[in-house]
């Protein structure tokens, strides 16, 4: 669902009801494509800026992400290439897991995905896949009525959905940014490696109620670019 207006109720509602929320933000695929151009660079100045305006200091988001988890942690921020026929998640579980965790997807224009309606609240069979992300059949999502929504960005946009939605990355690419419930978070999760002098950025894109998961790198300067490679390049949790 996408709204012109904000409305953290009705937003909080299609996050229950079918896992995602759909946000309007004129200028997300400009930006996207700017930074594409720079090879992502996610671990610098620039990188950590456009996380910052398009996720942490955007109030939409903010609200959303404090209200439902409270205390939490950022812990992913990726670029994810398109996977056509594989349905991912990135949490496992059902309602009786709960909600442990929200992703930011930031689109660039042209993307298109499949966001399975309602799957975050069925626990399903599940394996394992490629991209270390949990991935379920569509038989399985059949069995339990859970349909496809096609949702296509011409110019690029913003979607908050449930960590255990289903979906596929149909065109393009996605920008996924992961938060925790500070309390569901391993300890063993791995830290975002940052370099000494760009610390204070990184502390000034914290909150009361949202941390970031890092750690300083001993030498300064050094070179951490390979954060902003995609997904087919490196592992992720």
């Amino acid at each position: 669902m996408a709204s012109s207006i904000f409305s953290l109720e009705v937003a909080e509602r299609c996050l229950d009801e079918d896992g995602f929320f759909r946000l309007d933000n004129p200028s997300i695929g400009e930006d996207i494509s700017d930074i594409e151009q720079k090879g992502f660079p996610w671990v610098s100045k620039c990188g950590l800026d456009f996380c910052r305006k398009y996720v942490l200091d955007d109030r939409n988001i903010k609200a959303v992400v404090e209200s439902i988890l409270g205390e939490c942690t950022l812990v992913h921020l990726l670029r994810y290439g398109a996977y056509p026929d594989h349905i991912v998640s990135f949490w496992a579980g059902g309602a009786n897991v709960g909600r442990h965790s929200l992703l930011v997807h930031l689109h660039p224009k042209g993307a298109q995905v499949e966001y399975y309606k309602g799957s975050h609240i069925h626990d399903l069979p599940r394996k394992k896949g490629a991209r270390f992300l949990w991935e379920t059949e569509p038989s399985a999502l059949s069995e339990v009525n859970c349909i496809a929504k096609a949702e296509p960005f011409p110019d690029g946009g913003i979607v908050i959905l449930d960590g255990r939605l289903r979906y596929v990355l149909v065109k393009a690419y996605t920008i996924a940014v992961e938060f925790v419930k500070s309390d569901s978070l391993d300890k063993n999760w791995p830290k975002m490696p940052v370099p000494l002098e760009l610390e204070p950025q990184v502390l000034g894109m914290e909150s009361e109620k949202i941390k970031v998961n890092y750690k300083l790198l001993e030498k300064r300067g050094s070179n951490v670019g390979e954060r902003g490679k995609s997904v087919e390049e490196q592992s992720k949790t």
